[in-house]
């Protein structure tokens, strides 16, 4: 008989996502954190690619990119806790062979919105650009940082 209580908590699953969900207040961090980097990236960007009006092509373009860059994050995270609850693969949500390809997954993402949804009206080889600093600038690194760091466990 083994009267061993589970210790399984729900922070060591997916800390970006997880954060936001049990501190709302995250996301006056999160969502700010995350357009001023979007508005950095797609700035530099226009500069070095040289596009021109780049005022009207930042507000055009800006809010989408950012959605995109949420919902990116959003599946990287849903791939995590999949691979967590349903298989059971993950002690402590810390694993690189769960965090990359999370990493990739929602890089990804970002790549394909971007090119196909974005950025659609430009050129091809304008969009290819656009759509790929993007998902290689704006990929969620945080994924990689451990959830044991915030604990002391």
């Amino acid at each position: 008989m083994n009267d061993k209580k589970n210790d399984t908590k729900l922070y060591n699953v997916i800390f970006p996502l997880w954060v936001i969900l049990m501190i709302p207040q995250a996301w006056l961090i999160v969502l700010p954190g995350n357009f001023i980097i979007d508005s950095i990236v797609l700035i530099i960007s226009m500069i070095a690619l040289k596009i021109s009006g780049k005022m009207r092509f930042y507000i055009r373009h800006i809010f989408i990119v950012f959605g995109f860059g949420l919902l990116a994050d959003i599946i990287g995270s849903a791939f995590m806790f999949i691979m967590t609850f349903l298989f059971h693969m993950s002690v402590s949500g810390d694993e690189l062979y769960m965090t990359i390809p999370a990493l990739l997954i929602s890089a990804g993402a970002i790549y394909l919105l971007n090119y196909h949804v974005t950025f659609r009206k430009q050129e091809k080889f304008l969009k290819f650009r656009l759509a790929l600093i993007f998902a290689i600038a704006t990929a969620p690194y945080t994924f990689l940082v451990p959830t044991s760091w915030m604990y002391n466990r």
